[in-house]
């Protein structure tokens, strides 16, 4: 599927979450400043940041591992501890607005936590 929408047009207002998948892209996208700095908007507005397996690697590149608990694929486990935070064996953890998952085995337990923080999102907007 082609994308619609260039990463520096994002209006981060129009939107609930971003959500940021694994595999290799988190590798390469983790040096986007423009990715980056759309990412820290979204936590700083308090919107949802949804990140698993690698996805985590675009969170601790944009500063937001630091006192939060985060899991990730387990070869990214460094990159969160050397990125001030703490890493979790859990399948899924909610920590404030921000949402990881640890890779694609964890799927029900990642999304079913996605669902409740887009209901409770969708809840405010009412």
């Amino acid at each position: 599927m082609a994308s619609d929408l260039a990463i520096q047009d994002v209006v981060i207002e129009k939107y609930d979450a971003i959500l940021l998948p694994g595999g290799r892209a988190p590798e390469y996208l983790r040096n986007h400043a423009a990715l980056l700095e759309v990412v820290r908007k979204f936590d700083r507005q308090r919107k949802w940041v949804f990140a698993i397996c690698h996805g985590i690697q675009i969170l601790v590149t944009a500063g937001l591992a630091t006192n939060r608990t985060l899991t990730a694929y387990e070869h990214i486990r460094t990159e969160i501890e050397m990125g001030g935070g703490t890493y979790s064996t859990q399948q899924a953890v909610r920590d404030r607005n921000i949402v990881t998952g640890q890779a694609w085995q964890s799927h029900p337990e990642f999304y079913r936590e996605v669902f409740v923080c887009l209901n409770q999102a969708q809840q405010v907007e009412k």
